[in-house]
């Protein structure tokens, strides 16, 4: 995140008056004006100076014009474009994707939160009505019934209540104001963030050229209630309040200032009809009664306060929290509004000028200024919280037996990168239950090369929308192709390690071809990532060499710790020799038993074990037979048990990276017998090194194999401190990506450290 803020506003409708469209249209106002230096705030929606009339009467039937059939076709196209991108408008799409923090107001399409949260922005949802838009709908549409009502109803929950999941935060002015949502989504609620931040209304005036305002002495509009002419907003609990009042005295005088369905002549009430600018008659009245059967938290009664008018308020909702904050108000029950009138009419006959102590709260509380700083405040909060929380690294695994890559994955997450959260995506499986064992968050479904690529694809989407990375780390070729060719949320950074690459195509390719197209797959899907990172330096070079890698590659060897019981073999008599491989032939065990033949001529009770499976095993007992040599071929064992047997480790591959098997027999204290291949002279010095080939010399090699220098070893803790530095890098946080790979190239011991 930059140090300027990106926030978006999103209201299809900005204008004067109550409601989203109000509230906001407050909100812009005071925010144009504060204009705060850190914060990019930014509105989307229609913008009016009309005031907002959304009354729910039915409008007048109009004449169906008749149109060309060009204009029709017109609007059709527009209609499936809007459909087919997802139903929010090209223009609307960039803002949202362009924002660190979208503010939804009002109930409005789902999908827009969707789209932000792909997007990597934030989203906060503030609802207005004063229950779910489902039930205000029904409210605001009276003459809807049957079928298409209870359809209409079904999707506006489904939708408002997607808008709530895929909110990071939901905005309440205050806690009473959120009644009907918890009622209606409170499991959601229960796991999401909400903030409280009270509303605030421009200081009311006429608008200019305003030619409706009322003429005191002919309409004293007396005790007034403004607002929709509905039931939820309590305008039949006024009418018969104010008829009751009435006949018990006939010189009050009872007014009505809106619009709605639910209208009705009364003799004791006077309907002043729709205002544009209701500020003229509420400052004229003696109170006004908020009435509500189910309530938000109105605006109208804050611009009746900054006015110095009474309030009477029923104890519902957002009124309850209103009535404590102003201090010339009072609070009756719903069924009781011809008490509420009764006290305040008292009140007002013991103080003529009761009304005029809401003003100091107004000020002090309600103004737009003060819910402007309210807002910058909690988005402030919100920048800071973010910069400073520990950030997610989505790790990528296809596979899910334990391996050479999940032991990496194991030792890594048990370590922990440095200021990083780590989530591991993973086929079910053992490394799964080995993830979980030790803590680690896993996410599972169908991925892998047994899934394929589209649905692995989608499993991605859904664990980077679930986990909400910062970075993408993938481990193996079918991970890493996958990341690169899955498109993610705005910000999000991709970094690869590369495992297994080999100077040699035969050892991971059956065929040139295959060879040449996979390197061409590599070199392309390497420039989607931001950051690559290497096990070895032989690693690094085979990049360049094989796929023509650009840039910097960090090369980060894998960490091992040295056990508290490891300690050097013995040295001289006849060796235990011990080989960790699969039986294939890239692990040239064939030439590890011809040698160990000519070694058990000189040393008769010198002993091998074949330890793992694979494709060669009947092939290698053979040969053993053939030689006369006795070889022991357990299959997979325990390694820690193994070596704890074993004085000399023999690995003869035709190529290795980083091999675990040899950084473990160093730890162990094993003296080590290796090929001159890939990074095994990284991890035990070149003159160690010996030719597959050249049986007398692994065969003296084994018979005298010195241990390795502990220092020659990568701790796990320094290599996820080294991966913890690229993250940095590429994720803008400290050191630039490529500083951070130029560090990592220098993380290992010895000579050439891998």
């Amino acid at each position: 995140m930059s140090d300027i803020t990106r926030v978006l506003v999103v209201c299809d409708l900005i204008a004067p008056g109550g409601g989203p469209a109000g509230y906001t249209w407050n909100l812009r106002q005071a925010l144009t004006a504060l204009a705060p230096p850190d914060l990019d705030v930014r509105f989307s929606g229609i913008v009016t100076e009309r005031r907002n009339r959304a009354t729910g009467e039915r409008p007048a039937r109009r004449a169906r014009r008749r149109t060309s059939p060009r204009a029709a076709l017109g609007r059709l196209r527009h209609r499936v474009g809007v459909a087919l991108k997802g139903g929010i408008p090209d223009p609307l799409r960039d803002e949202i994707t362009a924002a660190d923090l979208v503010i939804l107001q009002g109930y409005q399409d789902a999908r827009r939160a969707r789209l932000a949260r792909g997007s990597g922005a934030a989203v906060w949802y503030m609802p207005h009505s004063p229950t779910v838009a489902a039930d205000e709908y029904a409210a605001m549409h009276p003459h809807e019934h049957g079928i298409r009502s209870a359809l209409t109803r079904r999707r506006m929950l489904r939708v408002e209540r997607e808008l709530f999941r895929a909110a990071d935060a939901v905005v309440f002015p205050t806690p009473n104001a959120a009644t009907a949502y918890v009622e209606a989504f409170g499991e959601i609620l229960a796991g999401t963030t909400v903030h409280h931040l009270l509303s605030g209304v421009p200081e009311p005036r006429s608008a200019p050229g305003e030619q409706e305002a009322v003429a005191p002495a002919a309409e004293d509009p007396g005790i007034l209630f403004v607002g929709r002419y509905l039931a939820d907003k309590g305008y039949d609990l006024f009418l018969a309040a104010a008829e009751a009042l009435h006949a018990e005295n006939p010189a009050l005088r009872f007014s009505t200032l809106g619009a709605g369905p639910s209208r009705r002549p009364s003799p004791a009430v006077r309907d002043l009809g729709w205002r544009d600018d209701p500020v003229p008659v509420i400052a004229a009245a003696r109170m006004l009664v908020v009435p509500n059967r189910v309530a938000y938290f109105d605006l109208l009664p804050l611009e009746a306060a900054a006015l110095g008018r009474g309030l009477v308020f029923t104890a519902v909702g957002g009124g309850i929290d209103q009535h404590r904050l102003l201090p010339d108000s009072v609070l009756c029950a719903p069924g009781d509004v011809v008490g509420g009138i009764r006290r305040a009419l008292a009140r007002r006959e013991e103080d003529p000028h009761w009304g005029a102590g809401n003003v100091p709260a107004y000020e002090r509380t309600f103004t737009a200024e003060a819910m402007a700083d309210r807002w910058i405040a909690q988005v402030r909060a919100w920048r800071d919280e973010a910069r400073s929380a520990t950030r997610t690294a989505l790790w990528v695994v296809p596979v899910a037996e334990i391996g050479g890559v999940a032991r990496h994955v194991l030792d890594a997450t048990r370590a922990g990168i440095p200021g990083w959260t780590v989530a591991v995506l993973c086929p079910d499986g053992p490394l799964a239950a080995r993830l979980r064992e030790q803590g680690t968050a896993v996410i599972t479904g169908a991925f892998g090369p047994a899934a394929g690529a589209v649905a692995s694809g989608r499993t991605l989407r859904a664990a980077v929308r679930l986990a909400r990375p910062a970075v993408v780390h993938s481990h193996l070729a079918f991970a890493d192709i996958v990341v690169a060719g899955t498109p993610l949320p705005r910000g999000v950074r991709r970094v690869t390690t590369e495992h297994g690459i080999a100077g040699d195509d035969v050892v991971y390719h059956h065929s040139s071809i295959q060879a040449r197209i996979m390197a061409v797959v590599h070199r392309v899907r390497l420039r989607r990532f931001d950051a690559a990172i290497a096990v070895a330096e032989a690693t690094r070079a085979a990049m360049r060499a094989k796929w023509h890698a650009r840039g910097p590659i960090a090369v980060i060897p894998n960490g091992v710790e040295i056990p508290a019981s490891a300690a050097p073999r013995r040295q001289g008599g006849a060796p235990r020799i011990l080989a960790l491989s699969r039986l294939a032939p890239e692990k040239r065990i064939d030439a590890l038993i011809d040698a160990f033949a000519a070694l058990q001529a000189e040393q008769p009770e010198a002993t091998l074990t074949v330890a793992g499976e694979g494709p060669l095993r009947a092939e290698l007992e053979a040969q053993a037979a053939r030689l006369g040599v006795a070889v022991a071929f357990p299959g997979f064992v325990d390694p820690e048990a193994a070596m704890a047997e074993a004085d000399v480790i023999a690995q003869l591959s035709v190529w290795e990276n980083c091999s675990y098997t040899l950084l473990d027999a160093v730890a162990h204290g094993l003296g080590v017998v290796a090929s001159a291949a890939g990074g095994n002279g990284e991890i035990v010095g070149t003159e160690r090194l010996v030719d597959p080939d050249d049986v007398p010399a692994v065969a003296a090699a084994l018979l005298d194999a010195p241990r390795v220098p502990y220092d020659r070893l990568n701790s796990t803790d320094e290599m996820t401190t080294a991966v913890a530095q690229v993250y940095r890098g590429v994720a803008g946080v400290g050191r630039s990506a490529g500083t951070a790979q130029k560090l990592t190239t220098s993380t290992g011991k010895g000579e050439s450290p891998c």
